[in-house]
């Protein structure tokens, strides 16, 4: 599992608390002031369920979120479909074709669960096309990486296989906020 998430690292975009930029966080802890607990002098904490917002200026990155579900973040998942496939257009290779039939389920789901748990209406065609900026703004990044393309094909092929398959049914099972972290 740790290699899966060094490969995610390498190139793919920041992982945020929302990798696709559809969450509105500072609306959120907004409408939720009344929940909102202080832990230090710059950061707070939001629980939304099974989703904890931590929020702190001093911060490179203000927002946060961590999914405490434990069926996975999906935030991640989505990243990972992302850089499987930025991976393979920047080399110029293809998934083989029962991996790329699920890869296209998967991102199916995934983007069914974005639009479905964003805390506004979203139609699921703008969080088709924000995956695929995404997944865009990876390629020139997965370059250097194309002569070891290995790092993506063991993830594709975890990912594509029964077990994977359980487990993001398993992730995409309980609606909750598609925070990034953790990050498998």
């Amino acid at each position: 599992m740790k290699r899966i998430a060094i490969v995610v690292a390498f190139w793919a975009a920041p992982l945020t608390a929302d990798p696709l930029d559809l969450i509105d966080y500072g609306a959120l802890f907004e409408q939720h002031a009344a929940d909102v607990e202080p832990v230090s002098e710059t950061r707070n904490i939001l629980r939304l369920d099974d989703v904890t917002l931590i929020q702190d200026p001093a911060e490179i990155r203000e927002y946060t979120g961590i999914d405490e579900s434990g069926l996975g973040a999906v935030g991640c998942f989505v990243s990972i479909l992302a850089t499987i496939e930025s991976a393979h257009a920047a080399c110029d290779v293809s998934l083989p074709e029962e991996q790329s039939a699920k890869h296209e389920a998967y991102l199916g789901q995934a983007v069914s669960f974005y639009a479905e748990n964003l805390p506004q209406p979203t139609p699921t065609g703008l969080v088709y096309l924000r995956y695929y900026g995404l997944m865009e703004s990876q390629i020139e990044g997965a370059r250097p990486f194309c002569s070891n393309l290995d790092l993506v094909t063991n993830l594709a092929d975890r990912l594509f296989s029964i077990e994977g398959e359980a487990e993001v049914n398993r992730m995409l099972s309980q609606p909750r906020l598609p925070v990034a972290h953790p990050c498998l």
